[in-house]
This record gives C-alpha cells, sequence and structure tokens, in this order.
C-alpha cells in the first residue's frame, strides 16, 4: 500500500467503504467519525479517540484509517517541525489490543518511517492498569529516545 496522499483534501470520497456500511451513516456523518477519531487539536497537536478508531474501523479498511493520520500529520508537519499526539484509549480492552496489533504495528513502522525524528511527544490518556503493565513490557523492543516522548497522563 502506497501511503502517500496526493489529495490534499482527504474526505470520505478517497475511502474504500465496505459494502456493509449501515445505510443511515451517509459521509458528512462518516466524515465527522473520522475527524472525531484524529484531527488537528491546536497549532501541531493532534488528538486520537480509540473510541471512534473502534467505531469506524467496523467499515473502513485500515490502510484508509492509516492514510487519514498520515494527512493530519502532514498538514502540521507543512507549518511546524515536530508534532504532539494526544491519544486517549479510554474503553480499550486486551482483547480489542491483540485484534488490531498487526495494524498498531503498521501505523508505528509507517510513522517512524514517514516521519523520523518529528514526534515530539505522545501523552496517553484513560491507560488502564494493564494496559501500562503490558507497555512496560513491550517497552523494552523501543528505542530509548523514541520511549523518552512516551508520557502517560492521568
Amino acid at each position: 500500500m502506497n501511503y502517500n496522499i496526493i489529495n490534499n483534501n482527504l474526505t470520505t470520497k478517497n475511502l474504500n467503504i465496505n459494502a456493509n456500511i449501515n445505510l443511515k451513516l451517509n459521509e458528512e456523518k462518516l466524515q465527522e467519525l473520522l475527524n472525531n477519531f484524529c484531527h488537528i487539536k491546536i497549532n501541531n497537536e493532534i488528538e486520537i479517540h480509540y473510541k471512534f478508531f473502534k467505531i469506524i474501523n467496523t467499515f473502513i479498511d485500515q490502510n484508509y484509517i492509516l492514510n487519514y493520520l498520515i494527512f493530519i500529520v502532514e498538514n502540521i508537519l507543512k507549518n511546524y517541525e515536530t508534532f504532539i499526539v494526544h491519544v486517549n484509549i479510554e474503553k480499550l480492552t486486551l482483547l480489542e489490543i491483540e485484534k488490531n496489533r498487526l495494524f498498531v504495528q503498521e501505523m508505528s513502522n509507517v510513522l517512524k518511517e514517514k516521519f523520523p525524528d518529528k514526534l515530539e511527544v505522545c501523552n496517553i490518556y484513560e491507560g488502564s492498569f494493564i494496559f501500562k503493565q503490558i507497555y512496560n513490557l513491550l517497552a523494552i523492543f523501543i528505542d530509548k529516545k523514541t520511549l523518552k516522548k512516551i508520557r502517560f497522563q492521568e
């Protein structure tokens, strides 16, 4: 999959929508869900909400979700040297971590390769005790420079 966004106006028209989508979910509502999932908060800050990923992941291919995230980062980097991420993982379960493991790995790899040294800080909110324990185990696989940029917020 090519993760380069050609069109700077990414909309749901650019996304491959699954035929199983509920007919009541129109393009405007889908765009709203994507924006609620990931958007520019202010300046160089991106806000990501897992609960909206969980919804849109049921009817949009994960490659297109990743392209949407890349689109957001690229727009920030037009005006700023780095970006800050705020990730709210409220309601994230162990089962969902396992279910989306490959997507998270792919997202991490693409962001690391496409935007090296552009992450300023990643704030994680609503991380459960179990998630923090898993993170501590996985931290040995994360380079020290990136590890210093990840912060859990209460």
